[in-house]
C-alpha cells in the first residue's frame, strides 16, 4: 500500500466510515480539481483568484473526515495504514503533537528541492481528519487553501492554541 504519484490508498479508513455518525469524503484529481478551481474564481475577488491559482498547480486534494457520537469508537492504531504510506516515498513527518487524547501529525513530500505535497493526520477523541494535498505547494500560501475544497479551516481549529499577541 504505497503512495505513488498522486494515488493514495484510503481504503483502510472505510471501517471508520461505518462507525461514524458523519462521514465526509472528498477526492479531487485532474479534471475534477480543475473544475472545482473554476468555481472558486466565480466570485471574482482577489482572494478567490489567488486560491484558484494555487489549486491550478495541484495534482490532487483528498480529505477524509469522520465524526463519532462518542469517544472510543476508533483506535489511534486504525490510522496506522495511512501513516505507513507516509513513511518513505519522499514523505517526511515534520510535526507530531500529542496532547491529552489528541494526536496530530504533519508530513511533507519533497523532490527537486520543492515541496510536492502535504499530509495532515488529526485524531481527536470524537473526530478523525486526514488531508493529503499532492502537487507543488508554497508553505507561505498554504493557509489560503484552508477552508476551501473540503480542507478544514486549520487556522480556526488551532486559534485557541496560539500564543497571545505581543503588545
Amino acid at each position: 500500500m504505497a503512495v505513488s504519484g498522486q494515488n493514495f490508498d484510503f481504503s483502510s479508513l472505510d471501517k471508520l466510515a461505518k462507525k461514524a455518525k458523519e462521514s465526509n469524503v472528498i477526492t479531487l484529481e485532474g479534471d475534477q480539481l480543475k473544475t472545482a478551481s473554476q468555481f472558486l474564481s466565480m466570485g471574482g475577488d482577489e482572494d478567490a483568484k489567488k486560491v484558484q491559482s494555487l489549486v491550478d498547480k495541484l495534482k490532487g486534494v483528498y480529505v477524509r473526515n469522520y465524526e463519532f457520537s462518542e469517544e472510543g469508537q476508533y483506535k489511534d492504531s486504525d490510522l496506522n495504514d495511512v501513516r505507513d504510506q507516509l513513511h518513505g516515498q519522499g514523505w517526511s513527518r515534520i510535526i507530531e503533537s500529542r496532547e491529552a487524547k489528541e494526536h496530530d501529525e504533519i508530513y511533507i513530500r519533497s523532490g527537486n528541492q520543492q515541496m510536492r505535497g502535504i499530509a495532515i493526520v488529526s485524531a481527536e477523541p470524537k473526530e478523525v481528519t486526514v488531508v493529503v494535498i499532492q502537487g507543488p505547494i508554497d508553505l507561505q500560501n498554504l493557509g489560503e487553501l484552508s477552508g476551501t475544497l473540503g480542507i478544514p479551516n486549520l487556522q480556526q481549529k488551532h486559534r485557541g492554541s496560539q500564543p497571545p499577541a505581543k503588545k
